[in-house]
């Protein structure tokens, strides 16, 4: 068996062009890497395993090695508090995933740059809070911002604005179309205007999830969103994570502006008393 043969080596190491592809194992573990467009060793490990693609660690950390030796992925350095090395597609990930039939509008094997490492802490907080939604049993299904914007691009009916994430999530036999945008930093007013204007018109979620880097910023964006008619909530990422089942969300116009948690949103969403209604 190829594992038994293969040796696992420093990212720094010469890499090996020759692999023989797993399409079960690999495929999913490179779109996990792709999508994720940055993502720790343990968030990946995480969501390998709950997926059910590999449980066992050795057999993860020699495929994974495996695949940074070929080219497919780049190991970067640790960016505590995330734990382990971070991982990002390659060109030739890309274009391994595109003769798999894998292939995104928004980020090719031709594209001109294909990640921005001063954003990658935003996307391993991206990870958690995806992370955080499954743990809580809460989450169906889960697209990025590389996925969103491709379906924006390629459907006639796209989303008011290419998001961070959509979360398709389930509560009580219901499900839920919510819009994710995490914030690390405060930006214009005129910018947060122009999202406004866009967020007014989307149809096809039932929920903005605003996620920020802190309480401080939380108190400074709120405003921005409070005469909003489309239904927005706030939450600290870091409290959020603890528990997305009991944290305190802070609610704008159409909730009567109140705090509440996730699930009591959801039932008010559920029961028709406000939001638009998911295509």
């Amino acid at each position: 068996m190829e594992r038994n043969s293969a040796q696992i080596v420093p990212a720094s190491a010469e890499r090996s062009p020759y692999i023989h592809f797993n399409w079960e194992r690999d495929l999913p573990l490179m779109l996990a890497i792709r999508n994720a467009t940055f993502i720790s060793h343990r968030q990946l490990s995480e969501h390998i395993q709950a997926n059910g693609i590999e449980s066992a660690r050795r057999s993860f950390n020699w495929r994974i090695e495996r695949l940074v030796r070929a080219g497919m992925a780049d190991k970067l350095p640790p960016q505590p508090p995330f734990v382990g090395p971070v991982y990002t597609i390659t060109r030739e990930g890309l274009a391994c995933l595109e003769s798999c039939g894998q292939g995104l509008v928004s980020l090719t094997s031709e594209s001109r740059t294909l990640t921005k490492p001063s954003q990658m802490h935003h996307y391993l907080e991206l990870a958690e809070i995806r992370a955080a939604f499954r743990r809580a049993g809460l989450l169906r299904e889960w697209a990025g911002d590389l996925e969103v914007r491709s379906i924006n691009q390629s459907i006639d009916l796209p989303l008011a604005k290419d998001y961070d994430a959509i979360a398709d999530v389930q509560w009580e036999a219901n499900t839920f179309r919510i819009a994710i945008e995490y914030e690390r930093s405060l930006k214009s007013s005129d910018r947060y205007r122009e999202l406004i204007s866009m967020i007014a018109s989307e149809r096809q979620v039932r929920l903005v999830l605003y996620f920020t880097s802190s309480v401080d910023l939380l108190h400074q964006l709120k405003p921005e969103f409070d005469r909003q008619e489309f239904p927005v909530a706030l939450v600290p990422s870091h409290i959020f994570r603890i528990n997305p089942l009991t944290a305190r969300l802070f609610l704008t116009r159409p909730f009567g502006a109140q705090r509440a948690t996730l699930p009591a949103v959801l039932r008010t969403l559920s029961a028709g008393r406000i939001g638009a209604t998911a295509q």
